[in-house]
């Protein structure tokens, strides 16, 4: 969709994707002709009353790293009800669309974009900000691949003002990506939800598809019987004939613990990915 419309000093140019909490559009600065994306989010009343908004500008202001998409600018356009978030431009889009498009990518590289996923979200609970949507939609790649985990409508602190854990008791997100205590509906610790949906993530980058599915109770039911351990034995089965290798059973099982107590933490997940290692994905694989 192309348009001649303007948004303050930017140029808009086309419709990325639609979402949840907003609009993505491709603009471009009319100061040095650099091109941006650029999230429109339309509000009622004052847009300081809602949370999810507040929750993207404070994260976007305070998480400064390499896998975490860069705001330039907001443009408040308060007539208009609208406010205009100014990101970095990831060209290749979200890895959802990026891996059912390059099926054939090779176990290294996706090694290398789930390595910088894990490097984003432990900088976020270094932090202590839970994204709370971590899916392989709101994970971005740039022209060279570089990781960009953005959409932080969700995220939250994970500790008041005087310390104390925070538990969460807003139940939002794609179904499919959810640790079952949000599917459950009981307040929980949205660190170890993050766990949860990384692994689910993935499980999406080495197979290009993941086994829950349906409503949240379908999900759900999947979830209490690991259906994900038929699910890689299946996958690994029809893309290789072979084996997944232990250590990936192993770093998957730390995340898709359904007590999520027993989850790892994002330290000791990093760690077990890099026992994993980049040469191969399967068991004997001489690759």
């Amino acid at each position: 969709m192309e348009t001649e419309e303007n948004c303050g000093d930017y140029e808009i140019i086309e419709m990325i994707d639609y979402g949840s909490f907003g609009d993505i559009l491709k603009v471009k600065s009319e100061k040095n002709n650099e091109i941006f994306a650029m999230k429109q989010i339309r509000f009622r009343g004052n847009f300081q009353d809602d949370p999810y908004i507040i929750s993207e500008i404070y994260c976007l202001t305070r998480l400064k790293h390499r896998n975490i998409i860069r705001m330039s600018e907001i443009i408040i356009d308060v007539g208009a009800d609208e406010i205009n978030i100014i990101m970095e431009y990831a060209e290749k889009e979200n890895i959802e669309r990026y891996m059912c498009t390059n099926e054939n990518l090779e176990f290294h590289q996706k090694y290398k974009i789930y390595s910088q996923i894990l490097e984003g979200v432990q900088f976020c609970h270094s932090m202590d900000i839970a994204h709370r949507d971590l899916t392989p939609v709101n994970i971005l790649l740039t022209k060279d691949l570089v990781v960009k985990i953005t959409d932080f409508g969700l995220a939250v602190k994970c500790f008041d003002d005087e310390d104390k854990p925070l538990l969460c008791s807003d139940y939002l997100g794609r179904a499919s990506y959810l640790p079952p205590e949000v599917l459950s509906q009981k307040p929980f610790l949205p660190k170890p939800a993050d766990i949860w949906s990384v692994g689910v993530t993935l499980l999406f980058i080495l197979f290009q598809t993941i086994p829950f599915s349906g409503f949240h109770q379908d999900v759900l039911e999947e979830q209490m019987n690991n259906a994900w351990e038929l699910f890689v034995h299946t996958q690994s089965e029809k893309l290789n004939n072979a084996t997944l290798k232990p250590a990936i059973i192993d770093t998957l099982r730390s995340q898709l613990q359904l007590d999520s107590k027993l989850r790892k933490d994002i330290c000791e997940l990093i760690r077990l990915w890099h026992d994993v290692g980049p040469k191969s994905m399967f068991e004997n694989d001489v690759k």
